[in-house]
């Protein structure tokens, strides 16, 4: 008679909790590189790269957002005319 173990958790594989976590992950390198990653390269990449990408992501979307917010606060500002001179004919 053979015996079976069943283990209530798998050495390998992803805890069911992690996986939306690590697919949020996949999903915003991918969306918000434009295509400098794919699906598998940020699948199969170490954690802690990954890691990196998504808080280098974050930093360059900062000073996006804060150099849109300082260009529209500074076009907030009254536009002067233009001053024509006319010239008598």
């Amino acid at each position: 008679m053979a015996t079976t173990f069943q283990y209530r958790h798998s050495f390998f594989g992803l805890a069911p909790s992690y996986k939306p976590i690590l697919h949020e992950e996949i999903f915003t390198l991918i969306y918000h590189s434009h295509g400098g990653f794919n699906w598998s390269d940020v699948y199969s990449m170490p954690i802690w790269l990954r890691k990196f990408y998504i808080k280098s992501l974050v930093e360059v979307k900062k000073a996006e957002n804060k150099n849109q917010s300082d260009s529209n606060s500074n076009n907030n500002k009254k536009i002067q005319k233009p001053s024509f001179v006319r010239k008598n004919k």
